[in-house]
């Protein structure tokens, strides 16, 4: 599997930790410039594989079940979530609000033999689960030698 990253900054990077640490210290060393902004994050994602599927968690606190899209294509499992901001109460005025928006999406490349048609996905205290079969031409198999 090929992982995919993408951050809404920019052009597709590579997943080397140095080319994202490269460009915010080059670009704001001291962190000036980012630090009324509250944090973005990616949603930490483990996959494993048993011989008759792929698992997938990935963790999405504070999201629930209409707050995320998973779909399929061309071998690519996309997974964004969104959760909009709550009601605004005109009656208080906010000292610090760091809450207001959360958005993420991860992208993970399927190998060929996953069934990305019949995936199934749940949500449940927090975490994301998508289960996707594998193809059944692609189960182990043992093949009869015969004498020739």
């Amino acid at each position: 599997m090929r992982m995919i990253k993408h951050d809404n900054t920019g052009p597709t990077r590579g997943l080397t930790p140095f080319g994202s640490l490269f460009d915010e210290a080059f670009w704001d060393p001291f962190g000036f410039f980012g630090t009324h902004l509250a944090p973005r994050s990616i949603p930490a994602m483990n996959i494993a594989e048993t011989p008759k599927e792929l698992s997938i968690s990935i963790n999405v606190p504070g999201f629930e079940a209409k707050d995320i899209v998973v779909d399929t294509h061309n071998n690519v499992l996309s997974i964004s979530g969104k959760a909009e901001q709550e009601q605004e109460e005109n009656d208080k005025e906010w000292v610090c609000r760091e809450s207001s928006f959360n958005a993420f999406q991860r992208q993970v490349r399927l190998p060929d033999y996953a069934d990305g048609s019949r995936a199934e996905c749940k949500v449940k205290n927090g975490v994301l689960s998508i289960t996707i079969p594998k193809r059944e031409e692609a189960a182990k198999k043992t093949l009869k030698v015969e004498e020739a």
